[in-house]
């Protein structure tokens, strides 16, 4: 696949057609990167007899991936660990699932692509509270769209603050409902789009 003359993969319309092509990149991710993640099992399970047996282990392949990943030379090898180890050891947190999903973005030409963060915005002291969550975020026309493969939700940006504050905020360690939730820019690993097309060939399940 060429990417630099490819065509944008995503023809938005209107809002369902938005949301369910937005939803496809979600669910591609998460079909071609099948994982488990200690965190997200905590909460839905409960703390299981065998979480010591079960999601330790896991804890200790994610630092693997994290270790290996941040020993990269350049961007290219970056992407190439992450997506190699992530199948490899069957295991990611949001962090991981992000990076991905961002080069998923990428290779179908989106527009504004940025890996963004949930913080807490406490007006009075003009401080935030970083809720150590990350997904995605593009613009399509005016509006900004958020997937977030590690909770399996994609939408306009407003209704997933809605969704985070009223459905997932038990997921948030010392969330606090009267605080005001933003997106904000993180930073991410760049690829230029020679090196991009160079791992959508190794890779060809981003495409």
């Amino acid at each position: 696949m060429n990417v630099d003359n490819a065509k944008s993969y995503l023809v938005f319309k209107g809002r369902a057609s938005v949301i369910k092509d937005a939803d496809k990149i979600c669910r591609n991710v998460n079909s071609a990167f099948t994982h488990i993640s200690p965190s997200y099992s905590w909460v839905n399970l409960g703390k299981p007899i065998d979480y010591d047996f079960l999601f330790t282990k896991i804890d200790d392949r994610l630092r693997i991936i994290r270790k290996q990943k941040n020993s990269a030379v350049d961007s290219l090898d970056y992407y190439k660990k992450l997506m190699s180890l992530v199948k490899k050891y069957k295991c990611a947190n949001c962090g991981e699932l992000a990076d991905i999903t961002y080069l998923y973005c990428r290779s179908k030409k989106l527009k504004d692509v940025n890996i963004v963060g949930l913080y807490g915005y406490n007006p009075k002291s003009g401080s935030y509270i970083d809720y150590d969550h990350v997904a995605v975020r593009f613009r399509a026309g005016k509006k900004d769209i958020i997937i977030d493969p590690w909770f399996g939700i994609t939408d306009f940006a407003r209704n997933c603050i809605v969704k985070y504050k009223q459905k997932y905020h038990d997921f948030f360690e010392n969330f606090n409902p009267n605080l005001k939730l933003s997106l904000l820019k993180e930073s991410s690993v760049y690829i230029d789009k020679d090196n991009l097309a160079k791992l959508v060939k190794l890779f060809p399940e981003i495409q």
